[in-house]
């Protein structure tokens, strides 16, 4: 088991701070391939992996802002040293942003449930730091060691896991690693002959790359399996839409997407699939995304009582209004 290692620098606001650590002599590491030789120092390491803020990370490290394992403080004379970290808060890109309340679906002593916005990121990424659930649930609950168990991509809202305590984190990440947690999704997309009341299971192998927009699928071994059935139809001034509960039975990047894509059926709000779109990357709020994480099943690891967490978001282009508790503990 990996060893927790305790952060030297507090969590500001919800944020925590970067650690960088340094690789060894002939480890995978584009900073140490880009230039041959390892650096003299720490601080020109941390410079070469963040070239664009170079200049404000040597005004961090003569303010004695930059900690290396343990509290020590870093100055432009510690050496580089395999395996040693530095630590240290990098600007916040949101840091204007306006708070954000999220809607608490179920909490007990070790877990948090809440309704992810669509737009909102799951954790921190890019632009969106504050901007993220968890930063936001870290100030609105007062608790910096909230941590997520899942992701839900930026554009899909609903049912989202949060974790306490991070001594607590193993037991229940180990619910989503052995895939025992069943995950519901509803979504809304066109109609066809594909897909009817009886669910149709779709399998292939999807592969996301780095630095690329979309996945995609391709010949290999199957890695991702999803479970589709048309739960009801419906009408408006756009045309005939499906209302779908879908199952993803794996987690890869962009899965449901990518199979109903597959199936004919792009999602409604859908400014990636099938063709990527000049503002892909920009939320309407207007127009998002039409999935939703409807639900989470799973046994408490704790308790071992069974659990089923609904979302109280509903397809903001279908009109059906769900009814019943969000929680029920059987």
């Amino acid at each position: 088991m990996r060893r927790r290692v305790s952060p030297p620098l507090p969590t500001v606001r919800g944020v925590g701070p970067t650690r960088v650590r340094m690789p060894g002599p002939g480890a995978p590491d584009p900073v140490l391939e880009a230039r041959p030789g390892l650096p003299a120092t720490a601080v020109e390491y941390v410079q070469r992996r963040f070239p664009d803020d170079a200049a404000w990370f040597r005004e961090q490290v003569a303010a004695g802002q930059v900690l290396g394992d343990g509290g020590v403080v870093v100055t432009p004379q510690t050496p580089y040293e395999a395996g040693v970290s530095v630590w240290f808060h990098r600007p916040v890109p949101d840091e204007d942003a306006a708070p954000v309340t999220l809607d608490v679906l179920h909490e007990d002593e070790w877990i948090l449930a809440v309704d992810k916005p669509h737009g909102l990121c799951s954790t921190p990424k890019g632009e969106n730091v504050r901007r993220s659930v968890v930063v936001a649930a870290r100030c609105q609950f007062g608790n910096d060691e909230i941590s997520a168990l899942h992701r839900l991509d930026r554009s899909t809202g609903g049912v989202l896991l949060l974790c306490k305590h991070a001594e607590d984190r193993g037991a229940f990440h180990r619910m989503f690693q052995e895939r025992t947690v069943r995950k519901t999704y509803w979504a809304v997309a066109g109609v066809n002959g594909r897909v009817g009341e009886e669910p149709v299971r779709v399998e292939s192998r999807i592969r996301k790359i780095q630095g690329v927009v979309q996945a995609f699928e391709e010949p290999g071994e199957v890695n991702a399996v999803t479970d589709v059935r048309r739960a009801e139809t419906f009408t408006d001034a756009q045309g005939q839409w499906g209302l779908y509960e879908i199952a993803p039975l794996t987690g890869r990047t962009h899965q449901i997407r990518v199979h109903m894509t597959s199936l004919g059926l792009p999602l409604r709000g859908d400014k990636l699939y099938p063709a990527p779109r000049e503002d892909f990357d920009v939320e309407d709020p207007e127009n998002p995304l039409q999935l939703i994480a409807r639900s989470l099943e799973f046994i408490h690891p704790r308790t071992g009582q069974p659990v089923r967490i609904d979302s109280r978001l509903t397809p903001s282009s279908h009109t059906a209004a769900t009814s019943g508790d969000n929680v029920t503990i059987a």
